[in-house]
């Protein structure tokens, strides 16, 4: 929170550690969660896009061998 007085601007200090800790936890807790989603995201697309092109590769009459 920043406070305006005479001087200009200055951060307020009064918050106790304990809030402080929370609120560090909960960004770093929150950015390791978006994190993981990102990665399980870039997972999927990175599965998805494999199976497009085995599918591709498996119908396409260029590999296709006669039986």
């Amino acid at each position: 929170m920043m406070m305006m007085g005479v001087g200009g601007m200055s951060a307020k200090t009064s918050y106790p550690l304990e809030d402080l800790a929370r609120g560090l936890d909960l960004h770093i807790r929150l950015t390791n969660e978006r994190i993981d989603d990102e990665l399980a995201r870039i997972g999927r697309l990175r599965r998805a896009r494999r199976q497009v092109e085995l599918r591709m590769w498996r119908t396409s009459p260029l590999f296709c061998k006669p039986r």
